[in-house]
């Protein structure tokens, strides 16, 4: 169902189609990913957060049901429109370049795929749970230094949980960039792999044939 209309009509891409990512690549993919998903997220998540507790309030909702929804409701909310995100980054035209899922893993032949759905839950998850890993490992590692400055300090709730929340926002930011750069561009992703294309394509004209001479 999700793979309909899985070609491009066209021919094989040439050889010179293909541009190498770099960092800046990977950071301009990640800055228009991070920002419109957590700031919608964010804004989704609060309006969540107060249906659910007016609802409660209202003897609408049942307690047994208002709390595992409360809990869980910003992950839902958070991983859905993470896909959607992502969705939408395959298919953004950057100033100078954009994302292309090629066929045959890039090699001879490769053609260019459409960026369906179930292409992009693939490219999604493989974002995803990279993310988490490397989320784990920032955080173990930045909990250190917050650990320490709460021991010698002991500042106040209105200093440390705004600290906190700006931290896991960092972490969680080079997580995200350092899962599009290192395991989403130009890696094989199922039977396609995510490349980094110029904007317009560009196409091999053939030679022009020298000029004859005629001898008289």
């Amino acid at each position: 169902m999700f793979e309909a209309s899985s070609h491009v009509s066209a021919a094989a891409l040439p050889a010179d189609n293909y541009v190498q990512p770099n960092v800046w690549h990977g950071l301009r993919i990640w800055w228009a990913f991070f920002w419109p998903t957590n700031l919608i997220s964010g804004f989704l998540i609060i309006v969540l957060d107060a249906w659910l507790r007016r609802l409660y309030e209202d003897l609408v909702l049942p307690a047994r049901l208002a709390g595992p929804m409360l809990k869980l409701g910003p992950y839902v909310l958070s991983i859905t429109i993470a896909f959607f995100g992502m969705y939408y980054i395959l298919h953004k035209n950057f100033r100078h370049f954009r994302i292309g899922l090629l066929s045959n893993r890039g090699g001879a032949g490769a053609q260019l795929l459409n960026a369906t759905l179930g292409r992009t839950l693939r490219v999604w998850w493989t974002y995803t749970w990279h993310v988490l890993i490397y989320y784990a490992i920032g955080w173990v590692v930045a909990t250190l230094p917050l650990s320490a400055f709460v021991g010698l300090f002991s500042p106040p709730p209105r200093v440390s949980i705004p600290f906190s929340l700006l931290l896991s926002v960092i972490v969680g930011g080079f997580a995200g960039l350092y899962a599009i750069y290192s395991d989403i561009l130009d890696e094989d992703i199922g039977d396609f792999r995510v490349c980094v294309l110029p904007l317009q394509p560009v196409t091999s004209s053939p030679p022009t044939p020298a000029a004859t001479t005629v001898i008289n």
